[in-house]
């Protein structure tokens, strides 16, 4: 039974060895999000590279992050509700401050108009886009400019379920504008519709709406501000370290058509916004 003893005192003395920093102090914070490739994209081993972003920002506060998939209207209610902490990632808006902390801002975005190629299509102001039909993405915030322009009958909306739908109505010619993310637009056209899509449609360089995307925390949630902080401290590091703009533009290189990188990688990677909160 020597064996037996031996064996016994060497998992006795392993029980006694304490844990590393690591594994004693690691916490883990879930958060929704939902597909907007390749900022973040659930078939992506990385996640896309606004995963990687907030990933690095919560490790260096020995801070692991699960993301959980969800449409993105439930995404932001179960952090309303608390089931997850924090969701990826939202701009700011009067009813969302209400019941969310804001994170520091993560990095800017703006939303442009597609349309056909062979529509010749300008604008320098909402007039004009009079008469148009424009194709809206449900539970998006596109912004007062392009409310107010609906509201009033200035243009027509079309409200659908998904950015793909859009882009599809928009090369059937049943809508004449959508309003997106060039970034997430030609990637999307370029992995999901195919080079012909790609070929027929086109973005107006003009901004629609330039705003921030930030993590919104429930402010319910006593841990909340705790763990804003060590993101925004997180992230500040990424970005003196040089690590965030490296991030962003691999990215850009490997996702975004030449016009969208060129117009966008200054934006995106040397920003240089207010880095405060959205209180």
């Amino acid at each position: 039974m020597k064996w037996y003893r031996r064996l016994f005192l060497f998992s006795l003395l392993l029980s006694l060895i304490p844990l590393g920093p690591a594994a004693a102090n690691q916490e883990t914070i879930r958060i929704t999000t939902g597909q907007w490739p390749p900022y973040l994209d659930e078939n992506r081993p990385d996640g896309g590279f606004l995963v990687q972003i907030i990933r690095e920002a919560f490790a260096s506060h020995d801070i692991d992050v699960e993301f959980y998939f969800f449409p993105w209207s439930r995404a932001l209610a179960l952090v309303k509700s608390r089931e997850y902490q924090a969701s990826a990632v939202w701009s700011c808006t009067t009813e969302r401050k209400r019941e969310f902390l804001y994170s520091a801002p993560i990095l800017p975005y703006q939303y442009v108009f597609y349309h056909r190629q062979k529509m010749p299509f300008d604008w320098d102001a909402l007039s004009d886009l009079r008469g148009m039909n424009v194709g809206l993405t449900q539970d998006y915030s596109y912004g007062d400019t392009l409310s107010g322009a609906i509201e009033s009958g200035l243009v027509n909306a079309d409200v659908t379920t998904s950015d793909i739908a859009n882009f599809r109505k928009l090369l059937l010619e049943r809508i004449d504008l959508f309003p997106m993310d060039p970034i997430v637009g030609e990637a999307m056209l370029a992995e999901q519709l195919g080079p012909e899509a790609r070929e027929s449609l086109e973005f107006h360089p003009r901004p629609l709406r330039s705003a921030l995307y930030h993590l919104p925390f429930s402010r319910e949630d006593p841990e909340a501000g705790r763990l804003k902080r060590a993101f925004d401290r997180g992230l500040a590091k990424l970005r003196e370290s040089g690590r965030y703009q490296e991030i962003i533009e691999k990215a850009l290189k490997a996702h975004s058509s030449p016009a969208a990188a060129e117009i966008l990688e200054d934006k995106l990677v040397n920003w240089d916004e207010d880095p405060s909160t959205c209180d």
